[in-house]
């Protein structure tokens, strides 16, 4: 589960560094872990506690006999909690540095965000991982699609995972962690172009993102309708082996 980003410049001017710390690491307490079989599929279903933002996260993992996995993720809000808004809603996962091809439908050339996507159209797109990165002054968050139909993440062989769902949603590839783009509660003089990348492939698969705002760079929020408040939300997707041939 994943509900964080590296705090944009945007981000630090409205303080959102500190003021939505709270879903930067919050402590999932696992409450319970059950396995169902039935017509073929193996499904996992987890329940965990998270005190930290007063709520609950049920995760689920149906897996079929053809390798297809189907992932689930509920947050139940307690609505009588007064919790901040949270940067993404979403999943994190850790494919193989080779992974580092990509074919997908959806916005594209460059990266584009829900308040700042009209410029990008809706295509078939073949990119590279190192493509993905944009090497701002300081590091931040960078390199997420909207409106994502479908996504390969390949190796040279066409060989990865393919990611969809029924609904569009955002997806980033990057060759770094959220961690090494994240300047804690202060912004530091560092430069993009020095930050070691990660021996892995991170995946970030999201039902929404917070808006970038980009009104001002100091203080001025994204407007209402591209802010994730607190609340229930609810997200799945499939994950799918695949192999071309080239």
């Amino acid at each position: 589960p994943n509900f964080w980003r590296a705090p944009t410049d945007n981000d630090f001017g409205a303080g959102l560094q500190r003021k939505l710390a709270v879903w930067k690491n919050p402590v999932l307490k696992l409450v319970s872990l059950e396995k169902t079989i039935e017509n073929g599929s193996v499904t996992i279903h987890t329940a965990y506690d998270i005190p930290a933002v007063s709520a609950k996260l049920f995760l689920s993992y149906q897996v079929s006999g053809d390798g297809k996995i189907k992932v689930t993720q509920k947050l139940l809000a307690d609505k009588s909690a007064k919790v901040p808004d949270m940067f993404r809603f979403g999943m994190q996962l850790k494919m193989a540095k080779d992974a580092d091809r990509i074919e997908y439908y959806g916005r594209g050339p460059f990266e584009n965000y829900t308040d700042r996507n009209n410029s990008s159209f809706i295509g078939l797109y073949k990119q590279s991982v190192e493509e993905q990165f944009y090497p701002y002054i300081r590091p931040q968050e960078t390199g997420t699609k909207s409106d994502i139909r479908w996504w390969e993440q390949l190796n040279r062989g066409g060989s990865g995972l393919k990611f969809y769902s029924d609904t569009s949603f955002s997806i980033s590839a990057l060759h770094y962690s959220i961690e090494s783009l994240d300047d804690g509660w202060d912004k530091h003089q560092r430069h993009s172009q020095l930050v070691p990348q990660a021996d892995y492939t991170n995946i970030c698969i999201d039902k929404v993102q917070m808006g970038l705002g980009c009104i001002d760079s100091w203080g001025a929020l994204p407007i209402e309708k591209y802010r994730i408040h607190y609340g229930d939300y609810e997200f799945s997707f499939m994950i799918e082996p695949v192999a071309h041939q080239y």
